[in-house]
């Protein structure tokens, strides 16, 4: 088992307990605070505080939105999101922001499976999403009817999503307690440790014990639903595991009497030295590539250490192991295959659009200027479908939409743009070759933008 990468994992903290239209939560958002404090503490914790945002309370939708996105885009090893507020269900679940209206929850507030679709499609090879609200379960009901909900994605994708209450259960606040009821129960397990776990505590144990506690109190039963490879993922050390005590030293011997014989005692066998074979295999180790083999390989060395099997000036730092490079010869292939991905997105969108606007034609009439639009008509339907094309592309580039390999920015923009062009201008070639064009060049600035912005 191991922790996390600090340098390349990310972790988003939303509490939200301060509503401006909704009943007000008590201790959510402190709830939140303490969360990141006890999982980017210095001894036990693993994450680096620098990469745990905690979103201020009063934070909407886009903030919010632009947060999530940023840290999925960002994130190589872990990525965690924890909510923490009111859940409102209607035909889906919603997360719910200080300036959330209940009758306006749709504009106002966030679907989760917008959370989810940025979750899943971020490169960080381990994922945890943790909710704590009302019908919180409902992240997990939905993976039987919605395909794109993270639920559906966690045995292949490597996820795990805890929640505080089953999909028909609200969550709980009980008096006298600072925290919301399930928040409290994580936190006792981070900051006191679980007795018997391990020494790293992972998704799987924290759950278990969390639930425990829960039905001991009457509380709503927690859920999870975790792919089996965060179990060899800890979150934090436990505090309940006890170093080790040095054995008590043996009282000071008495001077012997004059003309008495003291036995001598032999000497105690020095533990074994590890020879050069296990020597290099450790020294291999720590040079890998990967972070999970090095930490193995740093625990081993300093457990032959502490055996005894091991002397420090036994150990000679060799040359750093050099991290592969993409050869010459891969580079432009790499490229290429980039180049030859985003022309091919492109071009299918005009094509499916001079299919669509060819059959639309056929049916609504032989000849434009003789259709119940008109040709006046088909300019203002080609003009606003391309200012749609434009807006769908900027959103899906700055990340405030959800994109995926099939329906990408270049395609679905294109696709768009095709069609409008095509109804605004005729049925040609030259007004399809334009409009992917434009969307190629509009796409190739934008990302040249948050290029130099990001390096700023």
């Amino acid at each position: 088992m191991r922790l996390p990468d600090p340098h390349r994992s990310r972790a988003v903290f939303i509490g939200v307990g301060g509503y401006r239209h909704l009943p007000q939560l008590r201790g959510v958002h402190a709830g939140a605070a303490e969360l990141r404090n006890v999982l980017t503490d210095e001894r036990y914790g693993s994450l680096a505080p620098r990469h745990s945002l905690l979103v201020p309370e009063h934070a909407g939708r886009e903030e919010i939105g632009r947060t999530l996105a940023t840290a999925a885009g960002e994130a190589d090893d872990l990525l965690l999101v924890y909510f923490a507020g009111h859940g409102i269900y209607l035909n889906e679940l919603y997360l719910t922001f200080a300036d959330t209206r209940s009758e306006e929850v749709r504009f106002t507030g966030m679907e989760y499976r917008v959370v989810a679709d940025l979750v899943r499609d971020s490169d960080a090879s381990s994922k945890i999403v943790i909710l704590d609200c009302c019908y919180s379960g409902r992240a997990l009901a939905q993976r039987m009817s919605a395909a794109t909900d993270l639920a559906a994605e966690v045995d292949i994708e490597g996820a795990a999503i805890l929640t505080s209450a089953p999909p028909n259960r609200s969550s709980n606040v009980l008096d006298g307690e600072r925290y919301p009821a399930y928040t409290l129960r994580l936190l006792d397990a981070l900051r006191n440790g679980i007795p018997g776990a391990p020494e790293l505590l992972n998704i799987t144990a924290l759950h278990r014990h969390v639930r425990r506690a829960a039905k001991a109190q009457g509380l709503p039963e927690p859920q999870a639903l975790s792919h089996l490879s965060l179990d060899e993922l800890g979150l934090v050390r436990n505090r309940a595991v006890q170093p080790q005590q040095p054995a008590a030293a043996e009282p000071f011997p008495k001077d012997p009497a004059p003309g008495t014989r003291t036995p001598t005692q032999p000497p105690a066998p020095a533990p074994p030295k590890a020879g050069p074979a296990a020597l290099e295999e450790i020294a291999r180790s720590a040079k890998s590539a990967q972070p999970a083999e090095r930490a193995q390989a740093y625990q081993q060395l300093l457990g032959e250490i502490a055996a005894g099997r091991v002397h420090p000036g036994q150990i000679h730092p060799g040359p750093a192991r050099p991290q592969p490079q993409p050869s010459q010869a891969e580079a432009p292939h790499k490229g290429l295959r980039a180049a030859l991905t985003f022309g091919l997105h492109l071009a299918y969108g005009p094509l499916m659009a001079f299919f669509v606007v060819a059959v639309v034609h056929d049916l609504v009439a032989g000849d434009t200027t003789r259709s119940p639009l008109g040709t006046t008509g088909y300019v203002v339907a080609g003009v606003v479908l391309m200012a749609v094309a434009a807006v769908f592309v900027g959103l899906t580039e700055f990340a405030v939409l959800p994109r995926n390999k099939t329906f990408s920015s270049a395609g679905v923009g294109s696709f768009l743009a095709g069609v409008g062009s095509v109804l605004a201008v005729d049925l040609n070639f030259w007004p399809l070759a334009i409009s992917a064009i434009a969307v190629g060049g509009c796409i190739g600035i934008i990302r040249a933008l948050r290029r130099s912005v990001s390096t700023t």
